[in-house]
């Protein structure tokens, strides 16, 4: 794996091209990956939420930057708290964007065009945010899909 960026000059990159989808796609697994959100992701969560505020509700940036903030939410284990050691003012500042992610979540589902696939992602997000940290895993990690036999479409295909 290449060299960690330096997350402020990624995320001051994104301030000035909030489009730039493939820089976003190289940053996000600094932030949080494998069921861990490192530490710089409690700094940028007030940032991904104000670039995404700064973007049309029906962008598909839009989800992604607030997918990755439901998603470091998620790996956090407990809604709003950041790890211990990390400095008060941004656990403060990453516990107030929440409520915002939140109400931009809600506005992005109202408004744009998802498929299945986008939708549970952003619902897993929106779960995150309400405090159903389980609930939001499985949404998460719900990739096991079978084609109805009859009608061909795709269904989820439960465990015996």
């Amino acid at each position: 794996m290449p060299d960690a960026p330096f997350i402020p000059d990624e995320l001051r990159q994104l301030v000035a091209d909030p489009t730039n989808g493939e820089r976003f796609t190289d940053l996000w697994p600094y932030l949080c990956s494998e069921g861990t959100a490192w530490p710089a992701a409690y700094a940028a969560v007030p940032h991904l939420v104000t670039i995404a505020r700064g973007l049309p509700a029906a962008a598909s940036e839009r989800d992604d930057y607030l997918y990755v903030v439901g998603l470091v939410a998620i790996c956090s284990g407990e809604l709003g708290e950041a790890p211990a050691g990390i400095p008060d003012d941004i656990a403060d500042a990453y516990r107030q964007a929440l409520p915002e992610a939140l109400t931009l979540l809600a506005e992005t589902l109202a408004t744009g065009e998802h498929d299945q696939i986008s939708t549970r992602y952003l619902l897993a997000a929106v779960s995150a945010l309400k405090g159903h940290l389980e609930f939001a895993e499985i949404l998460n990690e719900l990739d096991v899909y079978a084609e109805c036999q009859s009608c061909g479409e795709p269904m989820l295909e439960l465990p015996e």
